[in-house]
């Protein structure tokens, strides 16, 4: 990736003050191209062309006491939504030292651990047409609040707090009016030997609640991940659920590198609700890198079951993203 790095001290002597302090702010970029091909359905199967392009801008410093301190914000035209460019971001301040990482403002808290299986590229995975009416995740998972990511010897915690999931950067902590908006997760990573494991919890005060654990290791020359996923949901508020109970996801994703530049992904998932509904996907994503930040590739996905207005087939992506 191509940065384009501006001494922050450069600009404030520009305008008329100074700052010991060292700052960076950094530029970066992405584009996508793809065609998309789905036999959904729902829709009777089309064609579709996906364009869209994302600047990045992120800003850090570090303070006399050894205190990393960065934010970012982004300008994007999303690829599948037919204009209207956004601006993203700028919701949370990270602050990191001696290995741990605090995000402050809006943060996502981790409700579906373990629920692994999909490998597809962005387009085809937001714009396949294919979607399943298998409830999973809960209601809300973000919102503003904390999180913490700090080492324990070789395995690596994290914490995450959302006080108002409402909203994002300004609102009221622990509001006894807005009701039940407080979600809590937590997880931890270990390796053990040749294989890394994670293990996580997740709690809403609507009465939500997971649990879920993945495991990762080398196999055959490419790396393999299986997990489980386990979701007490409530069917008030959801539409793809009418009766309160757990969900159950099973999946697992096997990455190959064929050579230094071409990688074979595999995914599979399987899930299953309290409304007797259950669904399968099937991934496949062959990727080369052509150098200079561009990457070509091919995507598959099926999907079988119970869908979302009979939302079920297969849908194939071809593309290019590049990273500036």
């Amino acid at each position: 990736m191509k940065k384009l790095i501006i001494a922050l001290s450069a600009i404030a002597a520009a305008v008329g003050f100074t700052t010991s302090a060292q700052a960076d702010i950094s530029v970066a970029g992405s584009s996508n191209v793809a065609y998309l091909s789905t036999s959904a359905n729902t829709t009777g199967g089309d064609e579709e062309l996906a364009i869209g392009n994302t600047v990045d801008f992120s800003m850090s410093t570090t303070t006399s006491g050894g205190i990393g301190i960065s934010a970012s914000m982004s300008i994007s035209q999303d690829y599948d939504a037919a204009g209207g460019v956004n601006a993203d971001g700028g919701n949370s301040v990270t602050f990191s030292t001696g290995g741990s990482t605090i995000v402050v403002g809006d943060v996502e808290v981790s409700d579906t651990i373990g629920a692994v299986g999909g490998v597809v590229n962005g387009p085809l995975d937001d714009a396949s047409d294919l979607s399943s009416s298998v409830a999973s995740g809960f209601l809300d998972d973000d919102g503003l609040g904390a999180e913490l990511t700090t080492a324990m010897g070789a395995a690596s915690i994290n914490i995450s707090y959302v006080s108002n999931d409402d909203a994002d950067n300004f609102g009221i902590l622990n509001s006894s009016v807005a009701g039940a908006n407080s979600v809590t997760s937590a997880s931890i990573t270990m390796p053990m030997g040749a294989y890394s494991f994670t293990i996580g919890v997740a709690d809403s005060d609507t009465g939500e609640s997971s649990s879920g654990v993945s495991a990762s290791g080398s196999l055959g020359g490419g790396t393999a991940t299986i997990g489980y996923s386990n979701q007490t949901l409530i069917a008030t508020g959801n539409d793809n659920l009418a009766t309160d109970g757990d969900s159950e996801v099973i999946g697992a994703t096997y990455v190959m590198s064929m050579d230094a530049d071409t990688t074979i992904s595999l995914g599979y998932q399987n899930k299953k609700d309290a409304d007797s509904e259950s669904s399968t996907q099937t991934d496949l994503s062959v990727e080369r890198a052509m150098g200079g930040g561009a990457t070509v590739y091919l995507d598959i996905r099926n999907l079988t079951g119970d869908t979302a207005a009979n939302a079920d087939g297969t849908a194939i992506g071809f593309g290019t993203s590049v990273a500036f």
